[in-house]
């Protein structure tokens, strides 16, 4: 395998209703199928994202099952599965033709690898040895195993990059984010020996119709959370007493609700794709408690169904009584908080004029943290981070 599954947008939602899938590019619905694309011709377009291997044409992306129709065989383990908002790369053959294919899932649930989408593929002088007969072509032209550095970009025009190293120069043709051609042509032979094809966009469609079967019953994670009854002194346990009621991070957006919490719809995710997040926004007692909630399952499921794993106290905005383990709670004073913290593994990331700023984090532990603001002039706590993933 060639490259480790990668999660997109981790800083961002990328939840069906958000629409961030399709931030990444727009989708080419005036683009011929997989099927059309093998029986006609190559495209004269660079970025159609089309090439001709032995006669068929390629289209990406293209389904993982027309893919193999072309005749291709996939070599990596039956069993691997590929969560929503990944992929990876898989070995291929065809016959004595060796590629690397990337797999992509930007649906809404996990699938078995060879039930995603190709979202291109990559082959170098290596692979293309044993199947030297193999004829590769590309929009305008251009021939695997023959063309240029200078017929390449009197046909192409300039690239996006260029990559100038004592074995190669690399090309690199950018379309948009995930959606590129790279070629590289070898310092030695002066012709074109590797390329890397990468298009992946979304099916919009098939998630809108996937979301709309979503099921808002409760998932056997949510039907397993059982409410704390006690705060009790383990501070690492998760508990917390937040806005008047018991949890145990990480605790389902359900629960919130039943304890007086609204949903704002429409500042929350409906959908939340599987073993991914969706932002959620609630509101209680005419203040807003806004966040990112889990979805532990493989499966697509509603924000309701999804886990809260951290809570916020700040005074200067949703300020929600909160209370840990141990006793830290906010507004209580640094002179109460200090005995606390020194039976703590607790660093000062920050300390300015007006705030010090404390983080409590045990080493090799990154799932679990808190963040603790004290207002010098006051001598009060103002604000508590508390996550527990």
């Amino acid at each position: 395998m060639k490259k480790n599954v990668f999660v997109f947008l981790l800083a961002c939602s990328l939840c069906f209703s958000a629409s961030a899938i399709a931030a990444f590019a727009e989708e080419a619905a005036t683009e011929p199928t997989a099927a059309e694309a093998a029986e006609g011709e190559l495209s004269d377009d660079i970025y159609s994202f089309q090439l001709k291997l032995d006669g068929d044409v390629y289209q990406f992306p293209m389904s993982c099952a027309d893919f193999m129709a072309l005749g291709w065989k996939y070599m990596e383990d039956e069993e691997t599965e590929i969560a929503p908002n990944s992929y990876s790369s898989f070995r291929f053959t065809k016959g004595n033709l060796e590629a690397y294919v990337d797999l992509y899932n930007l649906g809404l649930n996990t699938l078995p690898a060879t039930e995603c989408s190709v979202g291109g593929m990559s082959i170098d002088s290596y692979q293309f040895g044993d199947a030297p007969e193999t004829v590769i072509e590309f929009p305008k032209g251009i021939v695997y195993n023959t063309s240029t550095l200078d017929d390449i970009k009197a046909a192409w025009g300039e690239p996006s990059d260029t990559y100038e190293g004592d074995l190669y120069t690399k090309l690199t043709y950018e379309y948009d984010i995930y959606q590129s051609i790279e070629f590289e042509i070898d310092a030695e032979t002066g012709v074109l020996d590797k390329f890397d094809y990468e298009n992946l966009v979304a099916d919009e469609e098939a998630n809108a119709a996937a979301a709309a079967e979503v099921s808002s019953e409760p998932t056997e994670d949510v039907l397993a959370y059982e409410a704390p009854t006690e705060l009790g002194d383990d501070i690492h346990s998760g508990i917390v007493d937040f806005a008047g009621n018991l949890y145990q991070l990480p605790a389902p957006v359900s629960v919130f609700l039943e304890n007086g919490f609204t949903l704002k719809p429409e500042d929350s995710d409906p959908v939340v794709a599987g073993e991914y997040f969706g932002w959620f926004e609630m509101i209680k007692d005419g203040k807003e408690f806004r966040g990112t909630a889990r979805n532990f399952s493989p499966n697509a499921t509603t924000i309701e169904n999804c886990f809260v794993t951290e809570v916020e106290a700040d005074s200067y905005d949703a300020d929600f009584p909160l209370t840990l383990p141990g006793g830290i709670s906010n507004h209580m004073s640094a002179d109460e908080l200090m005995p606390i913290l020194e039976t703590l593994s607790y660093e000062v990331s920050s300390d300015t004029d007006d705030y010090t700023y404390y983080t409590v984090q045990e080493k090799d532990n990154y799932d679990w943290s808190i963040n603790i603001t004290v207002k010098k002039e006051d001598n009060t706590v103002t604000t508590i981070e508390f996550e527990n993933r």
